[in-house]
């Protein structure tokens, strides 16, 4: 049961994120349309937080004498003033700055909360690590197979005489949506593995963040990212936009292949 309780404090800082990034679009872009709505995203987020301060009232460990415990209260507040001036006063604007702080500060609280797994429990852990992980490097390198075509076909067309065998290519069109959407589905993936092989090193007592792959892990996490933010919020043009795509799997094949754990010493 630690282990839930504990994702709903990782789901509640992952959902504030999600809320504070809307809330930045909205603002942004006025007239675009989510595919959802922020607000609820928040309230969903902070029922998470609030079974997830609830387990720790009723185990005993938030207690007020420990600074995962302040942060899980203070992120609270701070979550509650959010929705209140959301909610109440229709001012989304500060729900923006303070979304994220209670991010920080209940992700903080999540790492630094006590947790006793048996064996065969953190086995269990790092099989869903890796799966996550394998799911999500799959749907990433769609994305660079789409991301390759879109180029060439590019390059074709810049061409006097086109090559006849990449005229049998799909369209641009077809190319850049889906190299996109393989990306939106492989991030996310990629994010929860290394949120959950996080908590499983801190479970085995290793020092995870000072991990050479965990930090390549990052700098590939944060180059797709770059991507999602270029095409939805940036509107790069598209060789620039599928470039970042092949550095990014470049850097993932690179990291999955050459560098070495700490953690599996």
């Amino acid at each position: 049961m630690q282990v839930v309780w504990a994702l709903f404090g990782w789901s509640a800082a992952v959902g504030y994120l999600l809320a504070t990034a809307a809330v930045l679009l909205t603002l942004w872009q006025p007239r675009r349309r989510l595919p959802f709505n922020p607000l609820s995203v928040c309230f969903v987020a902070a029922g998470c937080h609030g079974l997830f301060i609830a387990e720790g009232v009723v185990t005993g460990w938030l207690r007020l004498n420990t600074p995962e415990a302040v942060a899980a209260a203070l992120s609270g507040l701070l979550v509650a003033s959010a929705l209140w001036l959301w909610q109440v006063r229709k001012m989304e604007v500060p729900a923006a700055f303070l979304l994220p702080l209670a991010a920080v500060l209940v992700t903080f609280s999540s790492v630094g909360k006590p947790m006793y797994l048996p064996a065969h429990l953190r086995r269990d852990m790092l099989l869903v690590h890796v799966s996550l992980l394998m799911a999500g490097y799959f749907a990433l390198m769609l994305a660079f197979g789409a991301a390759i075509a879109h180029l060439l076909t590019l390059w074709s067309l810049k061409r006097k005489r086109p090559l006849s065998f990449l005229q049998k290519l799909p369209p641009l069109e077809a190319t850049e949506h889906l190299a996109s959407r393989w990306v939106l589905v492989g991030l996310p993936l990629l994010t929860l593995g290394m949120m959950v092989g996080v908590v499983w090193a801190k479970w085995e007592g290793r020092p995870a963040w000072t991990d050479p792959k965990v930090f390549a892990s990052l700098l590939t996490w944060a180059i797709f990212a770059a991507y999602l933010h270029a095409r939805w919020v940036k509107r790069w043009e598209a060789a620039a936009l599928h470039w970042l795509i092949v550095i990014g799997f470049a850097l993932l094949l690179v990291t999955f292949l050459t560098v070495q754990h700490t953690l599996a010493a």
